[in-house]
């Protein structure tokens, strides 16, 4: 096995939970997924976000199969092909949009070049497999509440 076969196998086994001992006493997913709909719900209400059309919820039927429910239709249908792998217990499977919003960015204007904070920022330009390239970060302005809601914070995560 070379290093790139190894460092495969264990990012395999680290996203299938088998890299680590799983701990009882760690919070179960669905407690953590609970909070992010309650808290996307409050963003919903004070219209800092739209529903999303598409949510659901993915969970584990008495036959043993996956299921995904539609939020907003009720439909539910049968996911066992979309499965990759087994996981444990206390884990879940969610759609990725469930996890973040994605918006498809801003541009820099005329009206907003002079408005705001510079800030430098990456694009898909900077994102490679295994690796970003900051060799040409740029920089924009933006509003303090463009910050307040597009920046990473501490409560804030990646995917990779």
């Amino acid at each position: 096995m070379n290093g790139k076969q190894l460092k495969n196998s264990i990012l395999q086994w680290a996203i299938q939970g088998k890299l680590v001992p799983q701990d009882p006493n760690d919070e179960p997913a669905s407690v953590l997924l609970e909070k992010i709909r309650q808290e996307k719900e409050r963003l919903i209400k004070e219209k800092k976000i739209k529903r999303d059309k598409n949510a659901s919820i993915i969970y584990r039927g008495e036959d043993n199969s996956y299921y995904e429910k539609f939020i907003a239709t009720g439909m539910v249908k049968c996911i066992d092909e979309e499965i990759p792998f087994e996981i444990p217990k206390r884990w879940e499977w969610c759609r990725i949009s469930h996890l973040f919003l994605h918006a498809s960015g801003k541009q820099q204007s005329i009206s907003n070049k002079g408005n705001g904070t510079p800030q430098r920022f990456i694009t898909t330009s900077n994102l490679y497999w295994g690796r970003f390239v900051l060799d040409n970060v740029k920089v924009m302005n933006y509003t303090d509440e463009e910050i307040k809601k597009m920046f990473c914070n501490k409560r804030r995560f990646a995917c990779m």
